[in-house]
């Protein structure tokens, strides 16, 4: 093989890592933009109730189980765990704060906050081609294990749904 010839695959090699790179880049801020978009709308209503809990769980979306303060939420063959501390306020930051004592992991870990509420967004590379997703507000946080074309449709979703918790 030619010399010019091995330039020219190392470069497309190199172009496939850098768009590689950049894809999920963009696909976390894409992902981060939605759930905060999400997290300011706040205009979904509870519409299936666990427990105590009620809650706004978009089509598609059903409990599997539940016990006193996690519910399992399956869509197909995903699955999403949702977390309710009911000793934490909308405002509180308690959940954030223990991950970002773990921030060395995450891809993506981003706060916001209005008056009232506490919001995140948290993505790591659980294993190749997967992301662990999780938001929350205040004593809420809901998780689940997503591809990276998915990320920013579920974490709007993921948002309305933790957004529609009165706490």
């Amino acid at each position: 093989m030619s010399v010019s010839k091995k330039y020219f695959l190392m470069f497309l090699l190199l172009s496939g890592l850098i768009v590689g790179c950049s894809s999920i880049e963009r696909q976390t801020e894409k992902a981060v933009k939605a759930a905060e978009v999400a997290f300011r709308d706040d205009d979904k209503q509870p519409n299936v109730e666990v427990g105590l809990i009620h809650v706004y769980l978009p089509r598609g979306f059903k409990v599997e189980e539940e016990d006193d303060n996690n519910v399992i939420i399956k869509q197909a063959d995903k699955a999403y765990l949702l977390f309710v501390n009911p000793n934490e306020k909308e405002d509180s930051s308690v959940l954030f704060l223990a991950i970002k004592k773990q921030a060395g992991q995450y891809l993506v870990l981003h706060s916001f906050q209005n008056d009232d509420k506490f919001g995140f967004v948290s993505i790591k590379e659980s294993m190749k081609e997967k992301y662990e997703l999780a938001v929350g507000i205040g004593g809420v946080k809901l998780t689940t294990e997503t591809d990276k074309d998915r990320l920013k449709n579920d974490a709007k979703q993921m948002m309305e749904v933790v957004s529609s918790i009165q706490q």
